[in-house]
């Protein structure tokens, strides 16, 4: 009889110091957020042809893809986004003006220097 209490004496001393790392490092992972799920994104779909870099009080930045363009148009809804004018590739867009309350649907006007004329894309932003 002696025996088998040894036996679970030592079973749980080796796995039980596991078990308990194994709980520390998961609580460590919760504590630096690493499973938290709830992420704002700005805009939902984004654009597909410019990337979002930041947005904040009304002022939403973007980067032109490797195509230098002319900007039409900025349209919202509700209205406010403004800006146009002449971006290389890589340069950072800015459009002001954005409404900041309740989602806002932004679709830039453009041309492609060299290219065909009429191009457009859209995103939402979320406030």
């Amino acid at each position: 009889m002696r025996k088998k209490g040894q036996a679970a004496m030592e079973y749980l001393m080796t796995y039980g110091w596991a078990i308990l790392i194994i709980i520390v490092v998961i609580g460590a992972l919760f504590a630096m957020g690493v499973f938290n799920t709830s992420s704002s994104v700005a805009c939902s779909p984004c654009f597909s042809n410019f990337a979002f870099v930041d947005y904040s009080g009304g002022t939403l930045l973007i980067r032109n893809g490797p195509n230098e363009i002319i900007v039409d148009d900025i349209t919202s809804t509700p209205s406010g986004a403004t800006g146009t004018g002449t971006y290389n590739p890589g340069d950072e867009i800015t459009i002001t003006s954005v409404p900041t309350s309740g989602d806002v649907d932004i679709t830039i006007t453009y041309n492609v220097t060299g290219g065909l004329p009429g191009h457009t894309d859209s995103a939402t932003i979320h406030n």
